[in-house]
């Protein structure tokens, strides 16, 4: 049921999974999306060069007001949010936490979309990690936020199952679909007063912490099936990867591991040491052995330094220098940060916007 007056919304988000729930919120014929909030423009690339981010470019496209503040709870923000006569503001995939005088100043609340079923799944990379524990079923929730990190009440929740063949980018895809759809229907219960409010069961929770840069490594000790999660887990970022040692003298060679598929290992091999190259298969491409007696056929990888290709080409053009026999290893560690470095620093500064949002 549609509200009798414009919904008045602030939306804040950053990734691109953010993008398909602010278009809904847009088109929406009786919410009025006043504002939005997202990041400011990072680097990207091998040069930084300093580019909007997702969206703010789709804000801009529909000539939305932006915010991009560095301190999302600094005051100007606050005092420019105060102004505009929200109603509530919405929250997807933005990051940063929202203090307490900002979670209090929408009278029908902040509310954020979580891809998970929560309390399962509380943090960073929710996708990535039900894909990594096996889960068969995953969803959005829709939850009033509060000073703890997704543990405020729920809204609203939408299932969606995982099949064995998603990766982290196609259940993103359904799930803005339907997170969407879910969105707006809290929304419009919010506004006439009939959204329930459901209390986590804190005996429920699990933990979906930020991907490190050492989890980005195929551990050939693991089972196939682990690893096969893990390169799905990872598409399509920050990707999966393997370690090719080189020739004695020379150096190896990166190989980011983009899909692939578990196979049985013949009797008389069964027990060959993980990671060993048994095949490079011209039409299928490289197989290599796994723990538990199973193996992992590579169907699309990326050489260090070259361009994504499947399995079978990589088996066809890399053969010489990948021979039957080798193992495969886990990666180096990479180098210790740059204290020298100010990529990720930014400067300490009040948000602006970038368009003055008007009441």
């Amino acid at each position: 049921m549609l509200s009798a007056h414009p919904i008045r919304v602030v939306f804040m988000g950053s990734d691109e999974l953010s993008c398909p729930f602010l278009t809904a919120l847009a088109n929406a014929p009786d919410v009025n999306v006043v504002a939005v909030v997202t990041q400011p423009d990072r680097g990207k690339g091998r040069h930084l060069r300093v580019q909007p981010g997702p969206v703010k470019v789709l804000a801009q496209s529909r000539d939305i007001p932006v915010l991009t503040p560095v301190r999302v709870n600094s005051p100007i923000v606050m005092e420019t949010l105060a102004g505009l006569g929200i109603d509530a503001i919405v929250v997807m995939a933005y990051g940063q936490f929202l203090g307490d005088m900002l979670l209090s100043l929408p009278p029908f609340g902040c509310i954020n979309l979580h891809v998970s079923l929560l309390p399962r799944w509380r943090g960073a990379t929710p996708i990535h990690r039900a894909i990594l524990a096996g889960d068969t079923i995953t969803g959005v929730t829709a939850m009033m936020m509060d000073r703890g990190m997704d543990t405020g009440d729920i809204l609203g929740q939408v299932k969606c199952p995982i099949a064995p063949t998603d990766t982290t980018g196609s259940i993103g895809t359904r799930l803005s679909e339907s997170g969407s759809d879910l969105m707006l229907d809290v929304l419009r219960r919010l506004a006439n007063g009939t959204c329930p409010r459901i209390p986590q069961d804190p005996a429920l929770v699990t933990f979906a912490p930020k991907i490190q840069n050492a989890e980005e490594g195929l551990d050939w000790t693991k089972s196939a099936v682990e690893n096969e999660r893990k390169i799905r887990a990872f598409s399509p970022r920050p990707g999966a990867a393997t370690y090719i040692p080189g020739p004695p003298g020379k150096p190896g060679m990166r190989l980011k591991v983009m899909a692939a598929t578990v196979e049985d290992l013949p009797k008389a091999i069964a027990f060959t040491l993980p990671g060993t190259l048994l095949e490079m298969d011209p039409k299928k491409g490289p197989l290599i052995a796994g723990g538990s007696g199973r193996a992992l056929r590579l169907t699309l990888v990326r050489p260090e330094g070259g361009k994504i290709m499947s399995g079978a080409a990589f088996a066809n053009g890399y053969r010489s220098r990948t021979p039957i026999g080798i193992r495969f290893k886990n990666l180096p560690a990479p180098p210790p940060p740059n204290p020298q470095s100010g990529h990720d620093v930014m400067p300490e500064t009040s948000g602006t916007a970038t368009t003055p949002p008007t009441a």
